[in-house]
């Protein structure tokens, strides 16, 4: 039953933190692997939208990718537009939670279903295909998972932390072709021209003072046995300036300040 779904997977590149060398998403890499399971070799549509060149999308094309279809689009704010023309009929269309930027939004998946008209489940670990039924394992906190039903069509936004077993192949790589159309051009999302783009920073690492403790200390610390283990205090009286020196104070022992 499956040979007859129509299912689309979007793919996009991130940067290596450390070359900055274009990479694949993880999540998208995980959408692959379940659209290959979905539907047979041939029969999926991998869809990208921007200007990514075959050295970007080759990692997809190295995990069984066989062919890349590039929507070309003239600034970032019509990639909305570009792939829901492009995939109106769908029974299903598989990307990544969001991409593996600093402060991604995370809202395409969200405003793909909206623009088809039709649900979407986020936090996707897996799923099968019943003839028009999927049955989706979704991810929750705290190392808990929830089974769901859908009913096609659908979108599907796959959490990072979804199984990836299909191994790299230079020879599919290689083989594998990228071809570019230009993308239909409409109405941008909404709010588009509030965004702003800028490089990812490293995240602030906050202060942290490094405590030398017993291993009995820190246990009692962890159990509230020892009220001194935890090598701080509460001031709750005396002046604005009283309560900064006593701050001040604590920084200068731990060496988190030099002054």
């Amino acid at each position: 039953m499956t040979t007859t779904l129509k299912i689309a997977v979007l793919v996009s590149t991130a940067r290596h933190p450390v070359s900055n060398a274009p990479v694949k998403s993880g999540s998208d890499a995980a959408a692959l692997e379940i659209g290959c399971s979905l539907a047979p070799a041939g029969r999926l549509t991998v869809l990208s939208a921007g200007m990514a060149g075959k050295e970007a999308l080759e990692d997809y094309l190295g995990l069984g990718a066989e062919a890349i279809e590039v929507l070309t689009v003239a600034s970032t704010d019509d990639v909305l537009p570009a792939l829901l023309a492009r995939l109106k009929g769908f029974d299903l269309v598989l990307c990544g939670m969001r991409s593996d930027g600093q402060a991604a939004s995370g809202m395409l998946p969200y405003l793909l279903a909206e623009g088809l008209g039709v649900p979407v489940v986020g936090d996707v670990l897996e799923a099968t295909a019943t003839g028009r039924t999927l049955t989706v394992r979704q991810f929750l906190p705290k190392g808990m998972r929830r089974r769901l039903e859908v009913s096609l069509p659908a979108v599907l936004a796959v959490h990072p932390r979804a199984p990836a077993t299909r191994q790299y192949a230079y020879a599919r790589a290689r083989a594998g072709r990228v071809t570019y159309v230009a993308g239909a051009i409409g109405n941008r999302a909404p709010g588009a021209q509030a965004w702003q783009f800028e490089p990812a920073t490293r995240r602030p690492r906050p202060l942290k003072a490094k405590l030398a403790q017993s291993g009995h200390s820190r246990m009692m610390g962890a159990i509230g046995g020892d009220g001194g283990a935890r090598g701080g205090q509460v001031v709750k009286t005396g002046s604005a300036e009283q309560k900064a020196q006593v701050l001040l104070d604590y920084l200068r022992e731990h060496r988190l300040i030099d002054f």
